[in-house]
């Protein structure tokens, strides 16, 4: 079995951060996991998707969840997409496949959920998915297709792909978050359109998340401007009025670039300085915990942790040298969405290829 905790183990402040491998098919997957100090038994986990061309190391230095898990005590988890990218539900055109190579992301996400259960990691009733721009349109994709593997949703800087308006059809509502800037240059705020393929705006996905879970009327607030040399602001649009409790949250960035809000302190990545204004309100990171943690998927049971336990920990630096562990058989629980219209074919993609060349 694989450790739960590799040899490949830092401390960072009250985490314990290890660097473990999943085999799912034929590929060989990685992610990190950052664990409070002292934690034991099932956790609530988050599960959070880089942008593209982002690492899984460089979404933890500049996402601020480390912090968010610190604070609540949940895990924290960073998974890695093959070629830095993800395979999200946008049209291949719109992706750049010939250039872009991503792996097979819908199963690696599914074991990946099943294998922290199974480890007795997770609590199979608070497993969340959040991404930003490209990871956060994989989180849509997973929102559509296995609603019923993760408790609610969050995306930063994605809006919904155009399609999606008669390909997602989840067998539950999807308690769902999303957060854009106004003045994203990379991802527009206001969608945008190829003869190939179209996003939606930003507030279009909000409505389209909502009238799909059969919301209501939603309320509308601005939040307080806590920086005030930012540049920024945020205004709240929610629908909380949901069938069956779910709910959709949209906060918009007024003059917001394709950048992540952070309160707390965050490493910029490369070309943060051309990717526009970052606000300093809200914490995203937080913001998606305090939305996602309100849900739990309902009738889902504990699974008992592994009879082996856990392996000792080290504080070795390495990368583990150790095997990849196949991925256990996919339980009924974690079988396809077969309520939802499977997604159109595109003759361009065939094989699963290229999604997006910006994060």
């Amino acid at each position: 079995m694989l450790p739960f905790l590799a040899p490949a183990l830092v401390q960072a402040g009250q985490l314990e951060v290890s660097e473990h491998v999943l085999k799912v098919g034929e590929e060989t997957r990685s992610y990190l996991m950052a664990v409070p100090e002292g934690s034991s038994g099932p956790r609530p986990v988050v599960i959070a998707l880089h942008g593209a061309g982002q690492s899984k190391e460089g979404l933890r230095s500049y996402f601020g969840l480390d912090a968010a898990a610190q604070a609540n005590n949940f895990i924290a988890v960073y998974p890695q997409g093959e070629g830095r990218v993800w395979n999200d539900g946008r049209p291949a055109a719109m992706r750049l496949k010939a250039v872009l190579r991503p792996g097979d992301d819908v199963p690696f996400l599914v074991s990946l959920a099943h294998h922290l259960v199974m480890q007795g990691i997770a609590d199979p009733s608070r497993i969340y998915l959040a991404g930003i721009s490209n990871g956060g349109f994989m989180v849509e994709r997973m929102a559509c297709e296995f609603p019923h593997v993760f408790a609610a949703y969050t995306t930063v800087m994605a809006t919904a792909p155009a399609n999606y308006r008669t390909e997602c059809r989840p067998s539950r509502p999807v308690p769902i978050m999303l957060i854009h800037g106004t003045a994203d240059s990379v991802i527009a705020y206001n969608g945008f359109w190829t003869p190939m393929g179209a996003t939606l705006s930003a507030p279009d996905s909000a409505k389209m998340f909502a009238g799909l879970n059969g919301c209501g009327t939603p309320t509308s607030r601005a939040l307080p401007d806590l920086d005030k040399w930012d540049g920024t602001s945020v205004t709240e649009q929610k629908w909380s009025n949901c069938r069956d409790g779910s709910a959709v949250r949209f906060l918009t960035v007024e003059r917001g670039g394709h950048q992540s809000p952070a309160r707390v302190e965050t490493d910029a990545p490369i070309g943060a300085t051309f990717l526009g204004l970052r606000n300093r309100d809200i914490d995203a990171a937080d913001e998606a915990w305090r939305f996602m943690s309100a849900f739990s998927l309902p009738g889902s049971r504990t699974a008992e942790a592994p009879k082996e336990g856990r392996k000792q920990r080290t504080s070795s630096s390495r990368k583990p040298a150790v095997p990849a562990q196949p991925a256990p058989q996919t339980p009924s629980a974690y079988a396809p969405d077969t309520s939802a219209p499977a997604r159109t074919s595109d003759p361009v993609d065939q094989d699963g290829a290229g999604r997006t060349t910006l994060w």
